[in-house]
């Protein structure tokens, strides 16, 4: 950035008002740009990206798919039944994962 020498008030407001504009242009181009990473950095693109790039073998497609599915059913069966409350919930839980596993490995192993 050049130095300007200034001479008079005027030049002073001059200079002042074209760094109000550049100082503008930064703070949008800083804007978008804060935009677009806050985008990038989102856990859904983070995964698809991941999963994208490692998922070129189907053996790894199977495994990701497997594990997904599982941690999902987990969750479910705990949200649902409440395993953590009684031992008739934790049984349960278990009971229901053992059997969506067993359902899940099947619809797997076809695909």
């Amino acid at each position: 950035m050049e130095t300007k020498v200034i001479s008079c008030d005027q030049d002073l407001m001059d200079r002042i008002a074209a760094l109000k504009i550049i100082k503008a242009e930064q703070e949008a181009k800083i804007s978008e740009q804060f935009i677009d990473l806050k985008s990038s950095i989102t856990i859904g693109s983070i995964i698809k990206e991941s999963v994208a790039h490692i998922a070129s073998d189907k053996d790894t497609k199977k495994n990701l798919l497997t594990i997904g599915t599982t941690m999902g059913t987990n969750f479910l069966i705990e949200k649902i039944l409440g395993s953590n409350s009684s031992i008739k919930g934790f049984l349960g839980s278990m009971l229901a994962e053992k059997v969506s596993n067993s359902f899940i490995g099947k619809i797997i192993s076809k695909i």
